[in-house]
């Protein structure tokens, strides 16, 4: 579901915003955009977001500034990091002695290795940074939730009528049903009456082929399925842990049962029904993906 979050964090006269959107999309994936100083912590912030969030595309900005100011970063210091540098430099020599490569490393080459410069504000440790970085996206997350627990529930209220609006015509189907059995009783015998004479067909056996060809009419069992579906995709909606993906699972049923019926029927009256069954279902299974 879509949403949006917003927090702040007030430090020691820094502050650090935090901005989370969120659109639908099939699975959690997460993108962050933080300010060089909270660049190498940038795992953490996704997994804050990824421990609450199943399912959406989500967009972290984060702004990093003196209190009362916005845009500017706090003045930071480049430093090395002389071990990854010094780690780097012997993989590189024991790699160029074992392939017998030629050729040095070069300033450019070496410093466009990943993870040997950060950015830090003078006294200030990382865990400073990372406490920050938790407060402000953790705030922005709940706000984030209470936005799409609020669509939630609007998107439940509608899927609960389309569900109601399901059921209704599938009642209708059944009320048809047994009549449309019982017209088609009666056209089979005027008809066969018509082409062999009232006695050329024992009553017994035309009894029997009706009652075949009511079998095949008949589509009680799928409706009694359909509206078992129904019951449970709703309650499924009142679920906290993901529903989404049972739901998903549970239109596929209902449109395997309403697909079912639709091939049993020969009924104007059922056929139209059956074509609001199959559009209800499709919106249905469009909102569905927009649940976690």
């Amino acid at each position: 579901m879509t949403g949006y979050g917003r927090g702040e964090v007030v430090s020691d006269g820094l502050r650090l915003g935090a901005e989370v959107r969120s659109v639908n999309h099939r699975f959690c994936e997460v993108s962050a955009r933080l300010p060089r100083a909270f660049a190498s912590y940038e795992a953490e912030a996704r997994k804050i977001i990824q421990d609450r969030v199943s399912r959406g595309k989500v967009t972290l900005v984060a702004t990093w500034g003196a209190d009362g100011e916005e845009g500017a970063e706090p003045a930071g210091v480049l430093t090395l990091d002389e071990r990854a540098a010094d780690r780097y430099m012997e993989l590189l020599q024991a790699l160029k002695r074992k392939y017998d490569l030629a050729g040095d490393v070069d300033v450019k080459t070496f410093a466009a290795l990943p993870n040997l410069f950060t950015w830090e504000e003078p006294g200030r440790s990382p865990d400073f940074y990372v406490d920050l970085l938790r407060r402000a996206v953790s705030s922005a997350v709940d706000e984030l939730i209470a936005t799409k627990e609020t669509e939630g529930a609007a998107l439940r209220r509608d899927l609960a009528a389309r569900v109601d609006s399901v059921r209704a015509n599938v009642a209708g189907v059944r009320g048809r049903a047994p009549e449309r059995v019982r017209e088609t009783h009666e056209r089979m015998k005027e008809r066969v009456r018509a082409l062999i004479g009232e006695s050329g067909l024992p009553e017994e056996r035309l009894l029997q082929e009706i009652a075949l060809l009511s079998d095949r009419l008949d589509c009680t069992e799928e409706c009694v399925r359909l509206e078992a579906h129904c019951d449970h995709f709703l309650k499924y909606l009142d679920e906290e842990s993901a529903p989404g993906r049972k739901l998903n699972f549970l239109l596929q049923e209902m449109n395997r049962e309403i697909n079912t019926i639709g091939s049993k029927s020969n009924d104007v009256a059922i056929v139209e029904r059956v074509v609001e069954v199959k559009e209800e279902l499709e919106r249905i299974r469009e909102q569905v993906q927009n649940i976690e």
